[in-house]
């Protein structure tokens, strides 16, 4: 069977690129046959061009001087990934155009309900397809635990409209409900369905010389980093950070780590001795990599990873604000939750697959 994948080619996001490589490796291991639908909406948050003054413009003069850059680390990555058309398109009749290309098409994984991140792109609830029987959602994320009373009609209409829904948050399974009627299936996300051997057959190494804690930020946060800076000082590591200012690269007592793509980033994580973050994508690889972690929430998002620490039992890992000792994660039990998980996760995209 010929199934397309509508998330985030292309973006600049490692646990949008993460996500979508593990997608597309689970279903290809479920004997089908896989493309990325090439699409690239000029709406999503990640596309829009930002005003430029001569200050941005110095900075990204001396960026391209100083910092090594991730793109081609970003691009690599995707390169084993087939996708359709051959070159990007941000054009809904294209979408439409290609539907009969596809026997079922997922949508997710991430906030690709999110009208902040898609620029409320309903083509993002496969708006382009008008057979249901081919419309899936896997562990797609709305980011937050009510949608806008503008948008819940049209919402609604998309949502009765697909054969499979599954969502990556309880708060998810609540919207579906209030809005359709429907209960929707509470599924991992994808980097914490594929096998942790997989997503080390794709890091490469950081191979730093001293141990370190690995402090990784989607949204500032000076109180966060002030806590690993602690942490890192009270048990002899070094401070990483993933990217940073410029005016780090040049601080004998700041590490900072540019022109980290997913590769890379996995291969700090697997090496890291505590990761700091208050990224999504950033706890459910520590998680998968079976490292130790301490996540901070911030306001968008709250509901993702208190679903994901709440159903695994890692509570005790979200920052209070109390002292951070060294405590290591009982990892054996954070598996056997994680493996009823895997088997529903499997069983709904196997049965949707096939439905």
């Amino acid at each position: 069977m010929k199934v397309g994948i509508l998330t985030f080619p292309h973006s600049p996001s490692i646990g949008a690129m993460l996500q979508m490589r593990s997608l597309y490796h689970i279903i290809e291991s479920l004997g089908h046959e896989v493309e990325i639908i090439n699409y690239v909406s000029d709406k999503v948050n990640h596309r829009k061009k930002k005003e430029r003054n001569l200050k941005s413009i110095a900075i990204s003069i001396i960026s391209s001087i100083f910092l090594k850059s991730a793109s081609k680390s970003y691009s690599d990555f995707e390169s084993s990934l087939k996708m359709f058309p051959e070159f990007p398109s941000c054009s809904s009749e294209h979408l439409k155009a290609i539907e009969n290309r596809f026997e079922k098409i997922i949508v997710g994984s991430d906030q690709v309900w999110n009208p902040v991140v898609t620029g409320h792109d309903f083509n993002f609830y496969l708006a382009f397809c008008k057979d249901s029987r081919k419309k899936i959602s896997y562990a797609a994320s709305f980011g937050y635990s009510s949608i806008s009373v503008e948008e819940q009609r049209v919402v609604k209409t998309e949502l009765e409209k697909f054969s499979n829904i599954s969502v990556r948050e309880q708060a998810g399974v609540e919207i579906v409900k209030n809005l359709t009627g429907r209960n929707a299936a509470l599924v991992l996300d994808p980097t914490l369905l594929v096998q942790s051997d997989y997503l080390r057959s794709l890091l490469k190494p950081a191979n730093l010389r001293k141990k370190f804690v690995l402090f990784f930020c989607i949204k500032p946060s000076a109180s966060l980093y002030q806590k690993a800076t602690l942490y890192a000082q009270k048990y002899g590591f070094e401070l990483v950070t993933v990217g940073g200012r410029i005016a780090d690269h040049f601080n004998p007592s700041m590490h900072p780590a540019f022109g980290v793509g997913p590769s890379e980033f996995l291969g700090l994580v697997d090496e890291a001795e505590c990761v700091f973050t208050n990224s999504f994508h950033g706890t459910a690889i520590s998680i998968a990599l079976h490292r130790e972690f301490y996540v901070e929430f911030s306001s968008d998002t709250n509901s993702r990873l208190d679903n994901l620490t709440k159903i695994l039992g890692l509570e005790d890992r979200v920052i209070q604000d109390k002292e951070l000792v060294a405590k290591e994660i009982n990892y054996s039990e954070v598996d056997n939750k994680l493996k009823n998980y895997r088997e529903l996760s499997y069983d709904f995209l196997k049965r949707a697959l096939t439905d």
